[in-house]
């Protein structure tokens, strides 16, 4: 998906999760809303194409990929000992 894509994605989101580096960035529409700038360094590559892997569901964006940022995602709590998944 080039740049003007990946700034639609963004602006559709009332929630975003972006795994960067070792910490996750969270923005919300109504308390933190991700500026244009911070989607273009978050979401695009400096080729111009969007960084992958994306989960897009209904109004939220999920950017990177890791249990525990799925996890809070969906708001799933982890499975305890003995629990199934």
């Amino acid at each position: 998906m080039d740049r003007s894509g990946a700034l639609a994605l963004a602006r559709a989101a009332r929630r975003v999760l972006i795994k960067a580096g070792r910490e996750t960035v969270r923005f919300d529409a109504a308390r933190h809303p991700m500026s244009e700038s911070e989607a273009l360094r978050y979401l695009v590559h400096d080729d111009g194409l969007m960084r992958i892997p994306v989960l897009v569901w209904n109004d939220l964006l999920v950017r990177g990929y890791t249990e525990e940022l799925y996890r809070e995602a969906f708001d799933v709590k982890p499975a305890t000992e003995g629990e199934a998944r």
